[in-house]
């Protein structure tokens, strides 16, 4: 009735590293980067109850909004044109390792960084991106040495 040899086997997976990766680029980076195009200082500014930047003139607005186009468009890339999700494993590498520096920075070091005046939690939003960050990057380097081969 069972074929014997598929007992005790477990299903091929699809959740690989450079999947996880590609999904949680995405998934993060088009929810920023959407809102950031729609909205920067609104959703992000210094009147926000979940702000990231307590300082935001109009070169930040435009800025934001380029970011956030940007970042929507190549996060969803493997989604919508299919680029392949290894080539974009190769491709985050770099900004991921720098991401980190940069949240680091942010978190830490940076004064025009939350929390703001109308916080929803009184700490610098940056530091919720820390782990994030950190997982997406340990996620990156398992995706690239898994190379290519399950995309």
């Amino acid at each position: 009735f069972f074929d014997q040899n598929l007992i005790g086997q477990k299903p091929p997976s699809t959740m690989t590293a450079t999947n996880n990766l590609c999904l949680g680029m995405a998934a993060v980076y088009t929810f920023f980067g959407v809102t950031l195009f729609v909205a920067p200082d609104v959703c992000w500014g210094p009147e926000s109850p979940l702000s990231y930047w307590t300082e935001m003139d109009t070169s930040g607005v435009w800025f934001g909004r380029c970011l956030g186009l940007w970042m929507s468009t190549v996060t969803m890339s493997p989604y919508t044109i299919g680029m392949p999700k290894s080539l974009m494993a190769r491709l985050y590498i770099v900004p991921n390792v720098f991401f980190m520096f940069l949240f680091v920075q942010a978190s830490f070091f940076l004064e025009t960084t939350g929390p703001g005046r109308n916080a929803v939690l009184p700490v610098n939003m940056w530091w919720t991106q820390l782990p994030v960050a950190a997982t997406l990057l340990a996620w990156n380097v398992k995706a690239l040495q898994e190379g290519g081969k399950k995309d």
